[in-house]
């Protein structure tokens, strides 16, 4: 149970309507509130937890992908950082993975990462704009890579391209709710470049602009902030 701090000496029904309704009693609240301490409590309510992210994103991408899947896939992440997406989707299904990232840190952040799964990956430290592979992939995905890009048919493109035949591209994005919005206002730290956020209607108009035939959508639950994601031919 969580009680709000504002208010705590309000117990056992004694909580004040009067002041609830009155448009002056509350301007005379908000200042004296120390705005410093209601940011950081927000940003402590709204921080990232791993476990929290994976119980979020194998609900999505297990109603994502059911019954879609091949045994032993060939997996491509692109703009993969630590891999997080990719990672699930070897311990799920198996097979072998390669991660593309450009950054530096990305990479220094994956060597960290205590995972079994590591074994059957193969990090790449280029530009993905660069990226040359002869190899064609079973699933081409990425999550939180589509946004940051104004001009999105170069990146999308990428995709296309080294997804096999009969394959499958998985494109995950931070969706724009109340919750996402106020997730960012939150974290300066990780708004340091472009960003887009797309409700469920831009995300697939996108895909859909850009040839991609969306056979699914999933919306994430449970999270500090809401993402989206995509399963498409």
């Amino acid at each position: 149970m969580y009680k709000t701090s504002i208010y705590k000496q309000a117990e056992h029904g004694n909580f004040d309507w009067e002041t609830y309704f009155s448009p002056e009693s509350k301007e005379k609240l908000f200042k004296k509130l120390d705005l410093h301490q209601v940011f950081s409590r927000l940003r402590e309510h709204l921080a990232e937890d791993r476990f929290r992210l994976a119980f979020a994103l194998n609900r999505v991408m297990t109603r994502l992908l059911a019954g879609k899947v091949p045994h032993n896939p060939r997996v491509l992440e692109l703009g993969a950082a630590t891999g997080f997406l990719a990672r699930w989707l070897l311990r799920q299904y198996g097979g072998k993975g390669t991660l593309v990232d450009s950054s530096k840190a990305s990479y220094q952040a994956y060597k960290m990462v205590e995972d079994e799964v590591k074994e059957k990956i193969n990090y790449l430290n280029v530009d993905l704009f660069t990226l040359e592979l002869q190899e064609r992939f079973d699933l081409v995905c990425s999550f939180g890579l589509i946004e940051h890009f104004a001009d999105k048919a170069p990146v999308l493109e990428i995709h296309k391209k080294y997804v096999n035949a009969d394959g499958m591209m998985i494109i995950l994005v931070p969706l724009d709710t109340p919750l996402t919005r106020a997730f960012l206002e939150v974290h300066p730290e990780l708004n340091l470049g472009y960003r887009e956020l797309l409700t469920e209607k831009e995300f697939t108009l996108i895909l859909n602009r850009h040839r991609f035939q969306v056979i699914s959508t999933q919306v994430s639950k449970g999270y500090v902030y809401d993402f989206i994601g995509a399963v498409c031919r």
